[in-house]
């Protein structure tokens, strides 16, 4: 389960800027987690509004928008994974080692770093500042920015 609490980690690595409330699950703390557990869920934005979905059959989880539009797919092994934006080119990768992912984009480059403590991720930008945490309970994830404000969630 930590392993795909991260698997969706990069995909985009598109940088939020102000409220992130209508930005796609993917995009969630600048691209970081996009997924928290196996199997499909729901994905909803700060004030609880639909924003999308994901479906995970084996090691792949496919994302939709809250139209239902592809928005990108993500291949998970034992201990890495490889993200796709929706046209299905390279978008990035991850990998695990003991608690902590650390988040390549898709030219190589660090992009951020995940440390699982728990029930909580917190998560690192490229310069090791912190970037926000992802906090799962009861079923529920829910994502905050470095200021601690809830800017989505996934059941």
């Amino acid at each position: 389960m930590k392993r795909i609490l991260l698997a969706l980690s990069v995909l985009f690595s598109i940088p939020i800027s102000g409220d992130a409330a209508d930005k796609l699950p993917q995009q969630i703390l600048g691209g970081k987690p996009a997924a928290t557990s196996s199997g499909s869920g729901s994905y909803f934005d700060g004030q609880g509004s639909f924003a999308g979905r994901s479906s995970t059959s084996g090691g792949s989880t496919r994302l939709y928008d809250s139209r239902g539009a592809l928005a990108g797919r993500v291949e998970a092994s034992k201990d890495s994974t490889r993200m796709y934006d929706r046209n299905g080119a390279f978008a990035g990768r991850s990998a695990t080692s003991g608690n902590s992912t650390t988040y390549y984009d898709s030219k190589g480059a660090i992009s951020g770093r995940g440390v699982v403590s728990g029930s909580t991720t917190r998560f690192y930008n490229s310069k090791g500042a912190y970037s926000g945490k992802a906090e799962t309970s009861s079923g529920t994830a829910r994502y905050y920015d470095a200021t601690g404000k809830l800017v989505g969630s996934k059941k």
